[in-house]
């Protein structure tokens, strides 16, 4: 009895203690009681997995004075919502990112009712982390998306290319991202590129200007390459162009048109944008796994500095499962006996999944937790059956 007593307390200590380290390294322009707030509510947010606020104070003991910390912590006017992107970019760049091989960054939007998300993520294994981000509401934004946009990438690859090198970087992004200044701007950073285009863009082949979508594949073929074109006849760029087709989750045959500034032949190019699709995932993990998409807070700052919590709690149990389950080895097969099935086949949970499934069940694995494990870009949860 004294035993697990004393095996309580201290799990309990570990838990906020290794949390708020991480946290205040991370945050080095914030007070210690804010860091100290961001940590308790990390942790709500991964025990409750929710953004309903009244759902994150009922575990924190006096529930009206958690209340009234949470809501001074989100629409707290001194902590701009820019700087915990900043941060949290700065933290992953310099403690996590591993010193060579390639980064693969996406960029994409995402969307609750009229409130907007522009996010840049970095992609570890099958899912992106996001890492920078900028808030708008739908007023804002009209007329004035793509001006958004390339702000937030030159600030956003600013911190970016104090500590990684351009030609580190692939970056991939869809068909509504796509227009000269952002081709001009990637080409001048000399940033490696593929991203996805409209069919009805023209190219020149053959002597003449061509929409995409009117050029076929070769028989019964799933990818052609179309070789290095002037693309989009308002402002030619030569970019190298590819086309590949497969059947969507309907079942119906979707084709993509990619554009690169580099030489990849179909299949490699067609790869190498299919990692944009983590960030999709990334975007489930925060807004379902750990319950995003149910906050309601109306001012867009506010809402932004939630998601911020959403975004370090992502960190937070990214860096836990390289450093738990990534890492191989008997400890990491012995954990994961503890969140999936023994049936053969590869393992279906994803990183995020595994690792709150186990810190909920036991808290003293939070004591793994560093602020200088390095991110194992490549790895993903290995079959155990």
């Amino acid at each position: 009895m004294i035993y697990e007593s004393l095996l309580v307390t201290m799990t309990t200590e570990i838990q906020p203690t290794r949390v708020e380290e991480f946290i205040r390294q991370m945050m080095p322009g914030a007070h210690g009681h804010q860091t100290k707030a961001v940590a308790k509510f990390v942790l709500a947010i991964i025990d409750k997995q929710t953004g309903c606020q009244a759902e994150l104070v009922r575990s924190q003991g006096n529930q009206e004075a958690a209340a009234r910390q949470l809501s001074r912590l989100i629409h707290n006017p001194r902590l701009k919502p820019q700087n915990f992107s900043r941060w949290l970019c700065l933290q992953v760049l310099t403690s996590q990112a591993p010193p060579t091989g390639k980064v693969r960054l996406t960029i994409d939007w995402t969307t609750e009712d009229d409130q907007h998300l522009l996010v840049i993520s970095l992609v570890v294994g099958r899912r992106a982390l996001p890492i920078f981000w900028q808030a708008y509401s739908q007023s804002v934004l009209k007329g004035r998306m793509k001006r958004y946009e390339l702000a937030v990438i030159k600030r956003a690859f600013k911190l970016i290319f104090q500590h990684i090198k351009p030609g580190r970087l692939r970056l991939t992004a869809d068909r509504g991202f796509p227009d000269d200044d952002l081709f001009a701007l990637l080409g001048e950073w000399k940033i490696n590129f593929i991203i996805r285009v409209k069919g009805n863009v023209k190219v020149w082949r053959d002597g003449q200007w061509s929409k995409l979508n009117t050029i076929r594949f070769q028989g019964n073929a799933r990818r052609r390459n179309l070789g290095r074109l002037h693309y989009c006849e308002k402002s030619p760029r030569r970019l190298w162009i590819t086309m590949s087709r497969a059947r969507n989750k309907n079942g119906k045959l979707e084709t993509w048109h990619l554009v690169s500034n580099l030489n990849l032949r179909a299949e490699a190019m067609a790869q190498e944008y299919g990692y944009r699709f983590c960030c999709e995932e990334g975007f489930r993990d925060a807004k379902w796994y750990l319950g995003f998409a149910e906050a309601r807070v109306e001012k867009i700052d506010a809402w932004s500095r939630l998601f911020a919590l959403f975004a370090i709690a992502l960190l937070v149990l990214t860096v836990l499962g390289t450093t738990l389950l990534l890492r191989g080895g008997a400890d990491a097969q012995h954990l994961l006996r503890r969140v999936i099935s023994r049936r053969r086949g590869r393992c279906e949970l994803s990183l995020i999944a595994a690792i709150i499934a186990l810190v909920q069940k036991d808290r003293s694995l939070f004591a793994a937790l560093s602020p200088q494990i390095k991110l194992n870009l490549e790895a993903t949860l290995s079959n155990v059956s």
